[in-house]
């Protein structure tokens, strides 16, 4: 039986749409297969510049390590120079202590020992301790307070002896085997040995201290008699063992001159210098 006109009409579309209907999947599924490449691409983009901000922020830490490592090697050398300069302050504060030390047992070993100063040349004669024990009873007048003030041993200080009576005769050195000896001559030598000469010369008598102790308290006669002038005589003014300048204030309390003291001396005594002139 013939087919309709109308059913073959109907066959004709239908194949037509399936036409249609392929041509529509196939071009999906290019369209997806396209779309899930750029959707890669576009990953592959983001981890792209992913990376490139990642190596960016790599030569940037690079950079910071860099400086860091040269600001450690500059803390470092730092370090071994500050470590350098403090050994080298800790030897030489070590020195000094025991410098001091030594100092200090050279002044104990002369606790007992007194200086007498200007003494002619010979004499003493032959007997040094001799001389002086008489000196001390006779000149001075002090048997009756010292009594049999007994001497270890006495001797100038060993250098040349002066060329002529125009120099200054070497000291005396006097160790007396008690401190209290030393004390009480010490003690009266000023009034006893003023206005008293001994063929001609005044005599004076000091303690015996160490060669470096010996200069610190000679570097402050200065500083004392500057002092003395402007506190007046009747403040006592005094070299304190083993180098420390004092002074008695008004309610007769000692005091000790510090640093910014001495600055404050030093700068009147150098302005009466100047006005001298």
């Amino acid at each position: 039986m013939p087919p309709k006109p109308g059913e073959k009409k109907r066959t004709c579309v239908s194949s037509s749409d399936e036409e249609k209907s392929s041509h529509v999947l196939v071009d999906d599924a290019i369209l997806k297969d396209l779309q899930a490449k750029l959707d890669k691409l576009n990953v592959l983009d983001q981890i792209n510049e992913r990376l490139i901000r990642i190596e960016n922020d790599i030569s940037t830490i690079k950079g910071k390590v860099a400086q860091l490592e040269d600001g450690l090697n500059y803390t470092n050398s730092e370090l071994a120079e500050m470590k350098g300069k403090l050994e080298e302050k800790v030897e030489k504060d070590l020195l000094k202590d025991v410098e001091r030390e030594v100092e200090d047992l050279r002044n104990r070993s002369r606790r007992n020992n007194l200086v007498f100063y200007n003494i002619p040349e010979k004499a003493e004669g032959q007997d040094c301790a001799a001389f002086i024990k008489g000196f001390i009873n006779t000149h001075m007048g002090l048997e009756a307070l010292c009594g049999d003030a007994e001497i270890e041993r006495a001797h100038r200080t060993p250098t040349k002896v002066p060329v002529n009576n125009n120099n200054k005769p070497r000291p005396v050195h006097v160790a007396f085997l008690r401190y209290t000896d030393k004390v009480k001559i010490l003690s009266n030598a000023a009034a006893r040995l003023k206005d008293n000469p001994y063929q001609g010369r005044l005599i004076g008598v000091g303690a015996d201290f160490a060669k470096e102790t010996q200069e610190r308290r000679k570097a402050l006669i200065p500083f004392k008699k500057h002092l003395q002038n402007k506190l007046g005589w009747e403040r006592k003014v005094f070299i304190a063992y083993p180098a420390i300048l004092k002074y008695l204030d008004e309610r007769g309390n000692p005091k000790i001159v510090r640093d910014g003291d001495f600055k404050k001396l030093k700068g009147e005594m150098q302005e009466e210098e100047e006005g001298r002139w």
